[in-house]
């Protein structure tokens, strides 16, 4: 792994003509008001040592992004950006540009769709950009042929990423007939104004959502799927009588975005750790809110499949993927106020569920009476899984109270903490097992607030009702009094 730089020279290029700051690594221009962002978040250069980056920048005359003057058409490249093939609008008095064939189809079907056009509807040229996502504005330059050449590595809005492996512009399409609009660009924006705004459980997470996921978007693609994903699912849910389409649209983006994440998640470290951060959460989400057929459910597939839900895989498995950067995933706010809980917690070891969980126990050890063969087994695995889940309830109170529970809380109260042993037994349909599962839903009810989370509990714990043969029902009595559900 490089060093960080010492010297803001090393970094950062300042081009006084247009008033911008690019940064070498990243191969764009900083916004002035994400300058220390930008250096502690992608550069891991903290507080001492960004003082001196931070004096350097505040010296600059720099301009907002609305007003940098673009360079001339018969300009050279500019340095430490890179140069893509770009396409042009030949209609007159139309200066749009933009990466691809499918991106200018676009533009015509929504801008020219009286016009007739000539033999084309655009031609060929070189661009760059010196700022990504919301304020990506392509300029033309001047051929060099020293100049860095590359095709696009960044998926933006405006334009379609060409890295391979992920999704890449149909070139059978000619330039000549327009083509429908896609969702994609759609999606980002409902994204930014308004589903970010149900993923943030406070002011800072809500601003990191809206503004720094989608900047990171800009360099990872895998990243920029997922949040396409996230966006249909949430806009399925607003909209139920366009809902298949759009989940349909969700698994399309999802099945784009996975093999790159996996790809990405085989050297997580400090510079990508983000981004596969930020992924993570939102395929927790996908899986939560995905509006799946029944037998895509967890406990409703064939008697022969012993599948985990989705869920469970991502989150349990997101315990491996950070264990290398775990110093600085453990700076993060969310995961901050869950390290506080485990280490700062001051609150009695009983909790108001005590009386409930007790009749758990009961159950549990009768049953290892009854089969001492199996104490040393199952049943003293099923028995350190009440204990988590105990503490888990007294875990989730305590939150409650401070205001701090979130699903990020309720999945690191228990589900991360069980054991392979646990889970073994609950591929198998152990009833007991499957019980303590039942109860855990208790935990995820007050998060039915959010969309994504509406009827989970509910669905979930219905299923475990019917995997469960009648003498072991009674023992789902208060997870279904919680849920105010009733079965049989």
């Amino acid at each position: 792994m490089p060093a960080a730089p010492t010297e803001p020279t090393e970094l950062l290029h300042y081009l006084p003509q247009h008033r911008v700051l690019i940064c070498k690594e990243c191969q764009y221009a900083i916004q002035p008001s994400a300058i220390s962002r930008h250096l502690k978040e992608l550069h891991r250069i903290y507080r001492s040592n960004r003082q001196k980056f931070m004096k350097y920048a505040e010296g600059l005359d720099l301009a907002d992004p609305a007003y940098v003057i673009l360079p001339g058409p018969n300009e050279g490249p500019v340095p430490f950006l890179p140069t893509i093939g770009g396409l042009a609008c030949v209609v007159i008095g139309c200066h749009y540009l933009c990466a691809t064939d499918k991106r200018m189809k676009m533009h015509w079907s929504a801008e020219h769709s009286g016009v007739v056009a000539g033999d084309t509807q655009c031609h060929l040229v070189k661009l760059q950009t010196f700022f990504r996502g919301n304020q990506l504005r392509y300029f033309i330059v001047r051929h060099s042929r020293t100049a860095q050449s590359q095709p696009e590595r960044h998926s933006v809005v405006g334009s379609e990423t060409t890295t391979s492996g992920i999704s890449t512009p149909d070139t059978s399409l000619s330039c000549e007939s327009p083509v429908a609009i896609p969702e994609d660009s759609r999606l980002l924006e409902h994204f930014q104004s308004s589903t970010c705004f149900e993923l943030g459980d406070s002011a800072i997470n809500i601003s990191c959502w809206h503004s720094d996921v989608p900047e990171l978007a800009a360099k990872y693609a895998f990243l920029q799927h997922g949040i396409i994903a996230c966006a249909a699912l949430h806009f399925a849910f607003l909209n139920p009588s366009e809902g298949q389409r759009y989940q349909l649209i969700a698994a399309h983006h999802q099945n784009i975005a996975l093999p790159e994440f996996r790809s990405e998640i085989k050297d997580a470290n400090i510079n990508n750790y983000l981004a596969l951060l930020a992924f993570t959460q939102l395929l927790i989400i996908h899986c939560f809110a995905a509006d799946k057929h029944d037998e895509d459910l967890l406990l409703v597939q064939g008697r022969d499949d012993q599948s985990l839900p989705d869920w469970l895989h991502v989150i349990r498995g997101s315990c491996d993927i950070f264990k290398p950067v775990s110093q600085y995933v453990a700076s993060l706010p969310n995961v901050a106020a869950m390290m506080e809980l485990d280490l700062r917690d001051r609150s009695p070891e009983r909790s108001d569920y005590d009386r409930r969980l007790r009749g758990l126990f009961d159950l549990i050890n009768s049953n290892m009476a009854q089969n001492i063969e199996n104490v040393e087994g199952s049943f003293s695995h099923l028995l350190s899984t009440l204990r988590l889940l105990s503490r888990a309830f007294t875990k989730a109170q305590v939150a409650q109270s401070r205001n701090t529970y979130s699903l990020w809380v309720a999945l690191h109260v228990w589900p991360v903490r069980v054991s392979q042993e646990y889970l073994n037994l609950l591929k198998q349909r152990h009833p007991i097992a499957l019980i303590l599962l039942a109860h855990y839903c208790i935990l995820l009810l007050p998060l039915k607030v959010n969309w994504y989370m509406s009827s989970y509990s509910r669905r979930l714990i219905t299923r475990i009702y019917g995997q469960l043969d009648e003498e072991w029902r009674p023992w789902l009595q208060w997870p279904l009094e919680e849920i105010e559900l009733q079965c049989g």
